[in-house]
């Protein structure tokens, strides 16, 4: 076989062009944002831009270009001298920061070449920056569903002044012959600069509890933060692994602490991508936990088809600790079915579906709706992404609060980059960092 051929879509080379109406979402600090999980590779500039010198001396550049959501905000990597053949891929993001992973290099090398950065919004001397990680250690490479970023608990103080530390953790199941409950943890500390790499296991008792049935696969990682830097390594399908990451020099990192999500559903309907049906979150000190689970029914039509029937979706959440004590309680439930659309001017907005003799149908009947998305505000909404088919090049961002059980927005999404892969953007809370930089609104915008 030849070597792959990458190519970056039309659409990577075109970032969407921000409407005279974002000014607005420029000019404040919104408290979050929604953002794409795959870069843009355009030449982007504005007041976040920051930039960085390869060893070999190609320069590199990433912008944030915010957006208010239900728009989704993206960033737009740049190099005037080095080749970029596949899309740039936001690993995780806390914070101020973005973890990205980066293939520069020949096109017969993009595997080879695949590098990992850390955008921050305030470095500590009021100006964005970007930085560039060592890989870690061999043979595990990460990616968004096993890896994730925190800040530290304190900053890194010289001659030159304070610097912001940070800590990026990977998390990979343990080699074949070690026993059910165990991981590789890898840990990148930016005061150090460098990869340490430990066995971490699960509590004693948990593991006497699951024994050989005990099962993770990481799907999201989340920081929950304290001053042992605690981070949540999530199975979207089962539960949540706790671990403090930030140890004093010489000591060992505590068991993992297990904590499993509500069930509501028999397991072996645990398939497929979990981000596009559940979504977890900190949100006031508090996990957020949201389900989303599509109604199905038999055509009249076609025999044996099935059609999509609606949804329905429900929140939860808990104390953000590890305890036990600490129990998932229900928060609210939303069936679409049950909404109550009559004067609602949004449903105009929404995709029009009709039935097999042309009658059109209640809004979200035969919609394929998917990724929910929590908001990292006080508010009890959430984003869900809609289409007429999964592998549609259009897509809506539709905003529900759980709470009064209502449709609160609608808004075109281009997923021309997502027509396979579906799960199209992150929630971040980057934006809320913007403005101690003293940005002004023509900063903010991108040219």
């Amino acid at each position: 076989m030849g070597t792959p051929r990458f190519r970056l879509l039309d659409a990577t080379l075109n970032p969407p062009v921000l409407a005279a109406d974002e000014e607005d979402a420029a000019s404040q600090a919104l408290p979050w944002v929604l953002l794409e999980v795959e870069a843009y590779v355009a030449k982007r500039e504005n007041a976040t831009t920051a930039f960085f010198e390869t060893w070999d001396r190609k320069q590199i550049q990433v912008t944030l270009c915010p957006r208010r959501p239900p728009r989704v905000s993206y960033l737009c990597v740049h190099s005037p001298d080095a080749e970029i053949h596949v899309e740039p891929k936001i690993l995780a993001t806390e914070d101020d920061l973005v973890l990205l992973r980066i293939a520069i290099g020949r096109q017969e090398d993009v595997t080879d070449n695949l590098e990992y950065y850390v955008y921050q919004a305030d470095d500590g001397s009021g100006r964005p920056a970007l930085t560039h990680l060592p890989q870690p250690p061999r043979p595990y490479r990460f990616d968004s569903s096993n890896m994730g970023i925190m800040r530290c608990r304190t900053d890194h103080c010289s001659d030159d002044g304070c610097r912001q530390e940070f800590v990026v953790a990977g998390l990979s199941d343990a080699p074949d012959d070690y026993p059910e409950g165990d991981f590789v943890l890898c840990l990148y500390k930016s005061k150090d600069k460098v990869w340490t790499k430990s066995i971490v296991s699960l509590d004693e008792q948990q593991r006497r509890q699951y024994g050989s049935d005990f099962d993770h696969d990481n799907t999201k990682m989340i920081a929950i933060g304290g001053d042992a830097g605690t981070m949540g390594f999530v199975d979207l399908w089962r539960g949540i692994l706790f671990c403090d990451v930030l140890q004093e020099e010489g000591e060992a990192i505590p068991p993992l602490r297990y904590v499993p999500l509500p069930v509501t559903r028999p397991k072996k309907k645990l398939r497929g991508e979990p981000r596009l049906c559940r979504d977890v979150a900190v949100v006031d000190g508090r996990l957020k936990y949201v389900e989303l689970q599509l109604h199905w029914k038999n055509s009249v039509v076609v025999r044996g088809a099935r059609l999509k029937d609606g949804w329905i979706a429900a929140t939860y959440s808990k104390a953000a600790t590890s305890s036990l004590e600490d129990t998932w309680s229900k928060d609210y439930e939303v069936d679409s079915n049950c909404m109550n659309f009559k004067n609602d001017p949004l449903t105009k907005l929404l995709p029009k579906m009709f039935n097999d003799e042309g009658m059109p149908l209640p809004p979200f009947k035969r919609l394929d709706v998917c990724q929910p998305t929590l908001a990292l505000d006080h508010h009890d909404t959430v984003y869900f992404m809609t289409k007429f088919e999964r592998q549609d090049a259009k897509a809506w961002v539709v905003v529900v609060d759980m709470k009064k059980k209502v449709l609160q927005a609608v808004c075109p999404f281009s997923a021309e980059r997502n027509t396979f892969i579906n799960f199209a953007y992150m929630h971040s809370r980057i934006s809320s960092h913007l403005y101690p930089l003293s940005l002004t609104t023509s900063q903010l915008m991108c040219y």
